[in-house]
């Protein structure tokens, strides 16, 4: 049995287990029930390669690959070339404008020293169980248009004439622009856990709503999402683990400082689209 300590938050556990151990089928299962229930994991204390993190991260699906059909290993870094913007990143999903989301994210404590920038998670999970009964009736039915280069800090003029037919990703005629999709505003990721699906730097709009009143419905929503109350703040150290479902769980950087932070990064997705992100943002000059 897989032991567990509940987070000083509304959601997540850490897990106290043999991380550098092999892990058997039923270890497996209990941590996909885990992250379903809780949305995040912690492992402190337990030296990973790289094929370790892959292994325990393979416990919750498909490893995405790069275009050499290996996993992907990524790096979020201050001290090596990093595959995320630099600066602060506010609360977001990974992909929340594409069609299929990541799933799963793994981020490993590679290199850290004391005091480096945290990572916050908001769990879009179990703010469901918090919001008022007449504002979570509001939002059945209702959808939200998320962009990859648009989002709801952009002029009301913008946002509001922004289409939802963009063209598919792979699609002909594609390109950056067009990355951007529709998601219920309460979805469920694949196991039927239910998520407010929507986020301060990727959500556009409500769809169906004058923008005046979906800025008004976001902005009601984010204060329930972003209550500090709803907010884990993960301090790293050397050799952390932290596992999460990327479709109930939002995470965000603060502004960053400067003291050494090399996080390793693996993820779970059906699709491949790693270096079709890294492409664009490096053209972009957001990498």
């Amino acid at each position: 049995m897989v032991k567990t300590t509940r987070l000083p938050a509304s959601f997540g556990v850490q897990i106290e287990m043999d991380s550098g151990g092999a892990l058997d089928t039923l270890r497996a299962s209990e941590l996909r029930d885990l992250v379903n229930i809780h949305g995040l994991l912690v492992f402190r204390g337990g030296h990973l390669t790289a094929d370790r993190q892959r292994h325990l991260t393979s416990c919750f699906g498909r490893i995405a690959l790069g275009a050499d059909k290996k996993p992907k290993e990524l790096y979020v870094s201050n001290r090596r070339r990093s595959d995320a913007p630099d600066g602060e990143l506010i609360f977001h999903y990974d992909y929340a404008y594409d069609r299929n989301p990541t799933e799963i994210i793994s981020m490993y404590g590679y290199e850290v020293d004391d005091g480096a920038t945290p990572t916050l998670f908001a769990s879009s999970n179990r703010v469901l169980d918090t919001i008022p009964t007449e504002l979570r009736n509001r939002l059945d039915g209702l959808e939200a248009l998320h962009a990859c280069f648009l989002d709801r800090t952009a002029p009301a003029e913008e946002r509001s004439v922004m289409e939802v037919d963009a063209i598919p990703r792979g699609a002909a005629g594609w390109d950056a622009q067009d990355w951007k999709t529709t998601h219920p505003l309460v979805w469920k990721n694949k196991h039927g856990v239910p998520t407010l699906f929507a986020c301060v730097q990727h959500t556009v709009k409500v769809l169906g709503l004058p923008i005046a009143e979906s800025d008004a419905l976001l902005h009601t929503l984010f204060g329930h999402l972003y209550d500090p109350l709803n907010v884990y703040a993960h301090h790293w150290r050397l050799d952390d683990l932290v596992i999460w479902n990327n479709r109930t769980v939002q995470h965000c950087r603060p502004k960053p400082n400067d003291v050494v932070r090399t996080l390793r990064r693996f993820e779970v997705l059906d699709e491949d689209i790693n270096d079709l992100y890294l492409a664009i943002g490096r053209a972009n000059n957001f990498l």
